[in-house]
């Protein structure tokens, strides 16, 4: 069948984070915005201090046009992009960043039993949420099958000296969109402590990175939304200083067809959109990259199988279940300490 309204009502996800500092009565501190990898970038300073903002802007605006020079799947003349046009089986050179995350994103694929996978590409622009959703029609069960030859974390290898990644597959497609935004995030704080700043937040398509307090002094406060259609309410509120958060959920990215509801998030295993009670997760960290692709990985995964491997590497974060029209929180690892209500 082919794209109808009356058949698909498609919400596109913004942000399962809502910052709350801008709420307060205090004067924010300075800001840097803009537009990047298909979405909003902020920073935001509380530091008493005088920094050059135009070499500042500059410095991050030229940081984030090498990322999306390398990782970009929009840009036909990215590295990434060039990588998976090509249909020649073998090692690619590539820069060192570029398999440094890729290997970072393996690692993650083979702890998490495969629920996260980068070459999960070609399945989720099928179903309709990649570059190609204009052309969208439901995938046949044919179709499916076809794609999940070229899904599948074994296909690709990495090596770090010299620098490439190895198709192994021709058709393989790789997209770093679920670990991209959440290393940008750390890139642009690290210039931040380069500027010697020690009072911000990051934030990038909703993955952010907090250090310090925020401008009326306390911890930088970030909401949780609560996992329903209709924007605005807060399940949590999370209190960072040092730590880095990011969410994934499946409430505001899906579309309906006969009655049945299709997340966006894609189960490599089996070429279809995920179906559990899990609807949104919570991931701290460290690092914002690996926030979030957990973040991601146990949206796959679904709430036991995310609890017991939380447990196994001593994660920390948040999962919201439904329960016919209510929902159950579940905390693990640390996080309890974050949340302040």
């Amino acid at each position: 069948m082919s794209y109808d309204k009356h058949f698909f009502r498609i919400y596109f996800l913004f942000t399962c984070l809502i910052i709350l500092n801008a709420c307060s009565s205090e004067k924010p501190g300075p800001q840097i915005s803009g537009i990047t990898m298909g979405t909003t970038y902020s920073l935001q300073w509380s530091d008493d201090t005088s920094i050059g903002l135009e070499s500042l802007q500059q410095d991050i605006t030229t940081r984030l046009e090498q990322i999306n020079q390398l990782m970009s799947t929009y840009l036909p003349n990215s590295q990434l992009s060039e990588f998976n046009q090509s249909r020649d089986i073998g090692w690619h050179a590539v820069d060192i960043e570029l398999a440094s995350v890729v290997k970072s994103a393996l690692d993650i694929c083979q702890k998490s039993e495969g629920a996260f996978d980068i070459t999960v590409g070609p399945l989720v622009n099928l179903w309709g949420f990649g570059a190609s959703e204009a052309n969208f029609k439901f995938p046949t069960e044919t179709e499916i099958d076809i794609a999940l030859c070229s899904i599948g974390c074994q296909h690709l290898e990495v090596r770090l000296s010299p620098p490439a990644i190895n198709k192994k597959v021709p058709t393989l497609y790789v997209d770093l969109s679920a670990i991209a935004k959440g290393y940008a995030v750390d890139q642009l704080a690290t210039i931040l402590d380069k500027y010697k700043l020690q009072h911000y937040m990051v934030e990038i398509g909703g993955e952010i990175k907090a250090k310090g307090v925020a401008p009326h002094g306390d911890s930088w406060r970030i909401g949780i939304e609560t996992p329903h259609k209709l924007r605005g309410s807060i399940v949590d509120v999370i209190s960072l200083d040092n730590i880095a958060v990011a969410t994934s959920g499946d409430y505001r990215n899906f579309f309906e067809h006969q009655d049945q509801r299709y997340s966006h998030t894609i189960n490599p295993k089996t070429g279809y959109p995920i179906k559990h009670e899990l609807a949104s997760v919570t991931i701290l960290n460290e690092s914002t990259a690996e926030a979030d692709a957990w973040a991601t990985a146990f949206m796959v995964l679904g709430a036991n199988k995310s609890i017991q491997i939380a447990d196994e590497l001593q994660l920390s974060g948040l999962l919201i279940t439904r329960h016919g029209d209510d929902y159950k929180k579940t905390t693990f690892g640390k996080m309890g300490s974050y949340l302040t209500q």
